[in-house]
C-alpha cells in the first residue's frame, strides 16, 4: 500500500484535535458541570466555565466587569490582545474558533487559579494521562505568545510529550492498546524513545506553569522551551535539538539503531482497521479507505504505483462528472431557490452545531437589537456601531434644528491617517484656541482607539485617510458673548479614496459645536478596532437660545475644583454655554480675595476648601476652550450672613420685638452705605478680571425666606441703581449688555421696576398672578429645570426626573420681553463631591437639547429621544462624567423590548 508523508501528518494532526476536543468536553462535563451536558463545543459552555470559576480566576474588578456578559470573546481579547480572534469571523470559522476559545480558557483558568479550584477540579475528576497532558499544554504555552497558531502547537506538543514519556520499552512492542482511546493515540507517536520512568503521581498546574506577559517583544527568546523539554527527551549526553526559527516540534536526533532503511521497518496495524485516513504508522496504516487486513503483506512497489495511479484516474472522472451534473443543477435552479438554501445553510449550522454568533446585531423597525442565535444573514451586523449608523443613524445630543442628510454606508478611519488644515482664522487668538480645542477632539478619537480589543485589521473595509479643514470665517474674538454667532455647518464626503471633512462657522464657539457634533458621528468599530463613520452627511445647525446655562451653588456645600472641571467637561458634550458659579451664600464664602481677606477669614468652613483667583481662571480657561462663558455671583445685598459678621455696616433687623426676632448671623444684610458699596466694586472688578466676561453679569440681589429672618425689603431701597453705577465703573465705564438679578415680587413696585426695565431676570419659582408681571424684562428660565430637592426641614421632600424637565414647555407661553434663554440649577444643601455627577446628569443633559433644539419633534420624552440620551451617556462615561443609567443596560441592548412598555 502507498502512504505519502504529508497526508499521514495531516492524520495526526487531525487525531491529536479531535482527542484535545474530548479532553476539553470531558473538563466541561466533569468539572464545569453545566446544566446540560455537552455533547460539541459551544459558546454555551465557555458562559458555563465562567460561572464556575469566575471567583477563583479574576484578579480584579475590571475582570469581573468585562465577565458580566453573555459574551466571553471580549475577556479573552483583553487578556490575549495578539489572539486576533478576529481572523475566525466567518460562519465556517466558527467550529475552531470556539475550539480556540475553550483551549484558551482552559490555559487561562489552570494559570490563574488563586484557590488553587480549577487544579482540584483536574486531580480530582480527570484520569492521569488527560491531567499529563492538561499539564504540559499549560506548560508549553505559557512559554510562548498566545496565537491561534501557538495554541494549536501547546496542543500538539503536550500530546508528543506525554506519548514520549508513556513511551514502552522496545522489548515489549506488541503490547499495543487495540481501542480507540486516549492511550491509543499515544501509541502513535512516531517518536519510539525508551524512557522508564512513571508518569508522576502529584501533579501540580499552577505551581508547574510559569505564567508569561500574554503580549511579549519579537526580540524575545525560546531557549527557556528547549532547556524545559530536554529534561523529559534525553538519551546516552545527547540533548534534543532545537532550531529556534521553527516552533512546529523540537527534533531528535536518531541513534545508529533507528538509523535503519524505511523498507526494514514493519508496519503496526491493528486487524480490521476501518480508518479513513492514513497514518505511517499506529493503529491505521495505508491509502484512505483501504482496510488494513492485509496490510502485513503489502504488494510490489509497481503494483501499488499503478493501481494508485488507476484509483486517481477513476476518482477525478466520476469527480468531475458529478461535479458538472452539480453545476448544471445549481445554475438552473439558482434564480428560485438561492435564498431558502441560504437560509436552510444558516439553521443547520445553528442546530446541529450549535452555534451562534455573540456579536452579532440585527436592524428591527429601524432599532439595533442584539441576536444571541441569529438564524438569518439580511440586516445583521457584526458590531453594535455599524448597526447603529446604518440602522439607526447618529445619535446626536442635542439633535441638530437644521438641515441634515446622512446616508447608509460606513468608512474605516484612523488617528494616523489624519491631515488638517484651518483654512481660515481671522486672528491669532482665535488660532490659539482652535488648536487647543482640535487637540480636545484628537484626543477623544484616541481615546476610542486605545479601548479598542483588536489590532487595527480588517478585511471588509478599507481604512480611508481623513482630512479635516475648518473655517472660522468672521468673529475675530473667540470668547462667547451675546452676540456670538453659533451656528455652525458640518459635511463628510467620500472624495477620491478620502473622507473629506469639512466644519465651518462664523465664530470660533460654532465651530467647537461642529467638532463636538464631529466626535458623536465617528464611532469605534467592535469588530476591527478602527473608527468608522458614514461616508456622506450634511448638518446646517444653530441653538434656539443663546443662553444655556447651568448652575451650581458652591456656598452651601463646597466642590472641589477637579469636579466643576468634569463638570465643564460635561457641559460641553451637551452644547450649554453658560457656567453660572454661585459661589457664595449665607453660609460661607470660599473665594480668597487678596484684596479682601476677610470674607475668606469670616466665611470659610476650612483652609482647604477655598478657591484663589489661580483656580477660578484655571477654571475659566478650561471652559473657554469648551465654547462657555463663566458667570460668577456673589449673594448680596442680603441676605449675606456670617461671611460678612465682620463689618459694622452689616445689621440684623427686628421689626416687632413681640412677633419678629433676627437671632442668628444667616440673616445678616448689608446697609445701602458707601462703605459696603465700595466692597462690592472691589469684588466685581476681581470677577470682571478672572473671568474676562463683560456682557453677562449677575448681581444676585437675592431676598430668600429663612427661619428666624424677617424679610425687609425697605433694608435695600435704591440697591439696583446703586450696584449698576459701582458695576459700570468696574467694567471700565461701561454697563454689560444682561445684567441679570434673581426675580422677586420686589420688582413689581414702579420704582423698582423702573430700573430695571428691559434687563435680565432669573426665574427661580414663578406662580402666574396679577402682581408679577414680566412683560419689561428679559428672561432666563429655571423654575422647573431645579435638579435639587424641595427642602423641607432639611428634608428632600421632590425629585425631578429628567422626563419632566425634557417635557416643560409651558415657560414659552410667559409674557415676556425676551427670552434669553434657560438655566438648570442645583443647590447644594445635600450635594458634595461625593454625589454632584449623580444630581447633574442626565438630567442636565434634558435641559441642555431643551435649550438648544426646542422643537415639536422633541417636544416629549419619546422612545427615540431614551435611546439617544443613553447613547449620550455611554459618550459622556468616556469622558470621565458619572451620570445616572437611563435604563437598565439590556435596553441600550435591546431598546425595542423596553421602548414597547413606554407605548
Amino acid at each position: 500500500m502507498f502512504s505519502d508523508e504529508a497526508s499521514c501528518s495531516d492524520c495526526k494532526l487531525e487525531l491529536i484535535e479531535n482527542k484535545w476536543a474530548e479532553i476539553l468536553l470531558k473538563w466541561i462535563n466533569k468539572c464545569v458541570s453545566p446544566p446540560m451536558k455537552a455533547t460539541q463545543l459551544n459558546a454555551r459552555n465557555l458562559v458555563d466555565i465562567i460561572d464556575r470559576y469566575k471567583n477563583d480566576i479574576c484578579a480584579d474588578d475590571v475582570d469581573k466587569a468585562i465577565l458580566c456578559t453573555d459574551d466571553i470573546e471580549p475577556f479573552i481579547k483583553y487578556k490575549y490582545p495578539i489572539l486576533r480572534l478576529r481572523y475566525l469571523c466567518e460562519i465556517e470559522d466558527l467550529p475552531k474558533k470556539l475550539y480556540i476559545m475553550t483551549t484558551v480558557l482552559l490555559f487561562h483558568c489552570c494559570c490563574n487559579s488563586r484557590t488553587g479550584e480549577v487544579d482540584a477540579d483536574i486531580c480530582d475528576q480527570m484520569d492521569e494521562v488527560e491531567q499529563e497532558i492538561i499539564l504540559k499544554f499549560c506548560e508549553r504555552l505559557s512559554d510562548m505568545e498566545v496565537t491561534v497558531n501557538n495554541v494549536e502547537r501547546a496542543v500538539t506538543d503536550a500530546f508528543e510529550l506525554v506519548a514520549n514519556i508513556k513511551a514502552l520499552p522496545p522489548s515489549q512492542p506488541e503490547k499495543m492498546p487495540e481501542s480507540d482511546s486516549l492511550d491509543s493515540l499515544i501509541s502513535e507517536s512516531p517518536i519510539n524513545i525508551s524512557y522508564t520512568d512513571n508518569l508522576p503521581t502529584d501533579i501540580k498546574f499552577k505551581s508547574s506553569v510559569t505564567v508569561l506577559p500574554s503580549a511579549v517583544t519579537d526580540t524575545s527568546t525560546y531557549s527557556d522551551v528547549a532547556e524545559h523539554h530536554t529534561k523529559y527527551i534525553e538519551r546516552e549526553g545527547e540533548k534534543e535539538m532545537f532550531d529556534g526559527q521553527d516552533l512546529n516540534i523540537f527534533k531528535v536526533e536518531k541513534d545508529d539503531e533507528l538509523e535503519k532503511d524505511s523498507s526494514e521497518i514493519k508496519p503496526r496495524c491493528q486487524p480490521d482497521c476501518d480508518c479513513t485516513r492514513c497514518s505511517a504508522e499506529g493503529p491505521c496504516c495505508g491509502d484512505p479507505g483501504s482496510s488494513m487486513k492485509e496490510c502485513d503483506q503489502p504488494a510490489p512497489e509497481d503494483v501499488k504505483v499503478v493501481q494508485f495511479e488507476f484509483n486517481w484516474v477513476m476518482y477525478s472522472i466520476i469527480v468531475g462528472v458529478v461535479m458538472m451534473l452539480i453545476l448544471v443543477i445549481v445554475l438552473s435552479t439558482a434564480t428560485f431557490f438561492t435564498e431558502d438554501v441560504k437560509t436552510i445553510d444558516i439553521e443547520r449550522l445553528v442546530v446541529e452545531a450549535r452555534i451562534y454568533l455573540p456579536n452579532a446585531w440585527q436592524c428591527v423597525n429601524s432599532l439595533c437589537q442584539k441576536m444571541y442565535q441569529p438564524i438569518y444573514v439580511d440586516n445583521v451586523y457584526t458590531s453594535h456601531s455599524r448597526c447603529v449608523l446604518i440602522c439607526m443613524g447618529p445619535q446626536l445630543w442635542p439633535y441638530p434644528i437644521g438641515y441634515t442628510y446622512f446616508s447608509k454606508q460606513i468608512a474605516a478611519l484612523a488617528t494616523n491617517k489624519l491631515e488638517y488644515k484651518f483654512q481660515s482664522v481671522p486672528s491669532e487668538t482665535v488660532h490659539q484656541y482652535l488648536a487647543e480645542a482640535f487637540k480636545l477632539f484628537i484626543a477623544e478619537l484616541a481615546k476610542l482607539e486605545r479601548i479598542a480589543t483588536s489590532t487595527n485589521e480588517t478585511k471588509d473595509l478599507v481604512v480611508r485617510k481623513m482630512n479635516i479643514q475648518i473655517d472660522v470665517e468672521a468673529d475675530q474674538d473667540p470668547r462667547l458673548r451675546l452676540n456670538t454667532e453659533e451656528a455652525y455647518s458640518l459635511k463628510i464626503e467620500l472624495v477620491k479614496n478620502q473622507v473629506m471633512i469639512k466644519v465651518s462657522s462664523a465664530s470660533f464657539c460654532g465651530v467647537r459645536h461642529g467638532l463636538e457634533t464631529l466626535t458623536q458621528l465617528i464611532l469605534l468599530d467592535q469588530t476591527t478596532g478602527y473608527l468608522i463613520t458614514l461616508t456622506k452627511v450634511v448638518i446646517k445647525d444653530a441653538p434656539s437660545y443663546k443662553y444655556r446655562g447651568l448652575m451650581i451653588d458652591t456656598g452651601r456645600n463646597y466642590i472641589p475644583v477637579n469636579d466643576l472641571m468634569r463638570t465643564i467637561d460635561g457641559m460641553s458634550s451637551c452644547k450649554l454655554n453658560t457656567f453660572h458659579w454661585r459661589i457664595s451664600d449665607v453660609t460661607s464664602f470660599p473665594l480668597y480675595l487678596p484684596k479682601l481677606p476677610q470674607l475668606f477669614e469670616y466665611g470659610g468652613y476650612d483652609r482647604s476648601k477655598v478657591y484663589t483667583k489661580d483656580d477660578v481662571k484655571t477654571l475659566v480657561k478650561r471652559a473657554k476652550i469648551r465654547g462657555i462663558r463663566v458667570v460668577i455671583e456673589v449673594a448680596a445685598p442680603g441676605p449675606v450672613g456670617r461671611p460678612w459678621s465682620w463689618s459694622s455696616d452689616v445689621s440684623c433687623p427686628i421689626k416687632n420685638k413681640d412677633n419678629f426676632t433676627c437671632d442668628n448671623h444667616l440673616c445678616l444684610r448689608m446697609k445701602m452705605k458707601d462703605s459696603l458699596l465700595d466692597v462690592l466694586q472691589i469684588i466685581y472688578s476681581e470677577i470682571l478680571e478672572m473671568t474676562n466676561i463683560d456682557d453677562v453679569f449677575h448681581l444676585s440681589d437675592g431676598i430668600f425666606s429663612l427661619s428666624n429672618c424677617y424679610l425687609l425689603i425697605e433694608e435695600r431701597e435704591g440697591f439696583l441703581d446703586k450696584a449698576l453705577d459701582r458695576l459700570k465703573i468696574a467694567n471700565k465705564g461701561f454697563l454689560p449688555t444682561l445684567p441679570v438679578i434673581w426675580f422677586t415680587t420686589h420688582l413689581t413696585r414702579d420704582f423698582e421696576a423702573k430700573t430695571w426695565e428691559r434687563l435680565g431676570v432669573q426665574l427661580n419659582e414663578w406662580q402666574p398672578s396679577s402682581d408679577q408681571y414680566l412683560g419689561k424684562f428679559k428672561v432666563i428660565h429655571s423654575s422647573k429645570w431645579d435638579l435639587s430637592c424641595e427642602m423641607k426641614k432639611q428634608r428632600c421632600r421632590r425629585y425631578r426626573t429628567w422626563q419632566e424637565m425634557y417635557g416643560w414647555k409651558s415657560w414659552r407661553n410667559i409674557e415676556v420681553f425676551t427670552i434669553e434663554g434657560g438655566e438648570t440649577i442645583l443647590w447644594t444643601d445635600l450635594v458634595d463631591t461625593s454625589n454632584l455627577d449623580n444630581h447633574l446628569w442626565p438630567r442636565a443633559a434634558a435641559v441642555a437639547e431643551r435649550l438648544w433644539s426646542d422643537i415639536v419633534i422633541n417636544s416629549s420624552a419619546s422612545g427615540p429621544v431614551y435611546v439617544r440620551l443613553d447613547h449620550q451617556r455611554w459618550r459622556m462615561l468616556l469622558r470621565g462624567v458619572k451620570v445616572q443609567p437611563v435604563w437598565p443596560v439590556w435596553c441600550s441592548f435591546n431598546p425595542g423590548s423596553c421602548l414597547s412598555k413606554l407605548r
